[in-house]
């Protein structure tokens, strides 16, 4: 029998396999996250009719056909669109989405289309779930105290599904302790009488700040300076007096004490240090005690300037927070997803995972757009420094989709040189049989 039957059978059926392979990117063309497939043919063996040697330095083979080898996959990245959805996300760079199946299968996806379920959990389209390491900062819809600040990705298998709670607030952060800043001037003022001598009047200087109460109110706090005259030559004294008022303007308590400064300005006695709030104490940080010993202590906090010297601005700040409820989820470049508050705080919610493999071609796609690990693709794992924190090879963008990597123009011309080859392997068919049949017909 003729073996040109035989390769334009098997020529039928692999290309056939590549129209389907392409027709099927073409298909996938508007898909968020696809890969190109790309259709791979080898030979099925060789019949040599002469081999090499001196006589025949050319080795005379005939083919036999060709069969599907295999699909590979084009990971090149796609572009990125915009969208509306801040849970839309795309990798600019390398690295997997990590999502679980509802069964619990572990699956890996570039397609970032993600939303919040009905429980608040990231999912795609199809209800699987987004991972990445969680933080601890929200607990029953509250945030807990002294919440992290930074996330670092834990291990591989530790990431857990992401859950972003609807109704969140972050409980008011009472104040206890206010830090003052700034330089009291010295510079004496005089007055002239009415027998035009002139006496020297009391210098004086302002505070103020707004403190946090526990219920979440919120107070006032003014400390006034007057400066004792006449003063000695070596040092200034200054008078002080702490007052908190209620955001109704009551008093809540007062308290009096003595700064006094060297002839430099350094502050070298202090005793007003806190003040009373409803049974809670403020701390007042008007600075170090000068020490010679100690750089820039007596003039970290509160100094005396006097004529002549540099003039420094006042600054007040206390610890204390009010509190808010919250207004919405972002996600940074980084892949950490943050809660913002109307009180204008943030904290770190969870931070996506962004998986690599050492052979991204060894991936079984089960989908699409999904694919497993395999013996061949190496475990999935995180980028590492040397003292374990996440190396980030990617960033995600927020409000963006990474487009299908298909050319159209060059899956349409695969196509044509499939159905070509596939059309000239069917005219070997009918050829070999023409030629069959004129062989038969040398016999008439």
């Amino acid at each position: 029998m003729n073996s040109s039957f035989y390769n334009g059978i098997s020529g039928i059926k692999t290309h056939q396999f590549g129209l389907d392979v392409w027709a099927g990117n073409i298909a996938n063309a508007n898909k968020v996250g696809f890969k190109t497939s790309i259709p791979e043919f080898s030979t099925i063996y060789a019949q040599t009719m002469t081999a090499s040697s001196l006589a025949t330095p050319v080795a005379n083979d005939i083919g036999t056909g060709s069969h599907m080898q295999a699909s590979t996959v084009d990971f090149q990245q796609g572009s990125i669109t915009k969208t509306e959805n801040p849970f839309d996300l795309a990798i600019n760079g390398e690295g997997w989405f990590g999502i679980v199946t509802p069964n619990g299968e572990n699956l890996y996806t570039r397609a970032g289309l993600f939303n919040r379920d009905s429980e608040g959990y990231l999912t795609d389209a199809v209800g699987n779930f987004l991972v990445g390491t969680v933080t601890n900062n929200i607990k029953d819809g509250v945030v807990v105290d002294n919440p992290v600040k930074t996330v670092d990705l834990g291990a591989p298998e530790a990431q857990s599904k992401i859950l972003l709670e609807e109704n969140v607030t972050m409980p008011p952060v009472p104040t206890d302790k206010v830090t003052f800043k700034g330089s009291l001037n010295s510079k004496p003022i005089y007055q002239i009488t009415q027998d035009n001598s002139k006496i020297e009047i009391a210098n004086k200087e302002s505070f103020q700040s707004t403190i946090i109460n526990s219920d979440g109110t919120t107070g006032t706090l003014t400390l006034d300076f007057t400066k004792v005259v006449p003063q000695e030559i070596d040092k200034t004294v200054w008078k002080a007096k702490a007052t908190l008022v209620d955001q109704d303007n009551n008093t809540i308590s007062t308290k009096e004490g003595v700064l006094q400064f060297n002839d430099r300005g350094a502050m070298v006695s202090n005793s007003l240090t806190s003040i009373d709030n409803n049974g809670s104490e403020i701390k007042l940080n008007l600075g170090s005690i000068y020490d010679p010993n100690k750089p820039n202590s007596g003039f970290d906090g509160l100094f005396s300037y006097h004529s002549g010297e540099e003039y420094y601005a006042k600054s007040v700040t206390q610890n204390g927070k009010k509190g808010g409820d919250l207004t919405g989820y972002s996600v940074q470049d980084n892949g950490l997803i943050v809660a913002g508050f109307d009180n204008g705080d943030t904290i770190p919610v969870a931070k996506i995972a962004l998986y690599h493999f050492r052979n991204n071609a060894g991936l079984e796609q089960s989908s699409p757009i999904y694919f497993k690990q395999t013996a061949n693709s190496g475990v999935p794992s995180f980028y590492k420094d040397k003292d374990g924190h996440t190396i980030n090879t990617a960033t995600i963008s927020s409000h963006a989709l990474e487009k299908a990597n298909i050319s159209m123009a060059t899956a349409l011309t695969e196509l044509i040189i499939m159905q070509k080859a596939f059309d000239a392997s069917a005219k070997s068919i009918t050829t070999s049989d023409q030629l069959i049949q004129n062989a038969i017909n040398m016999k008439k």
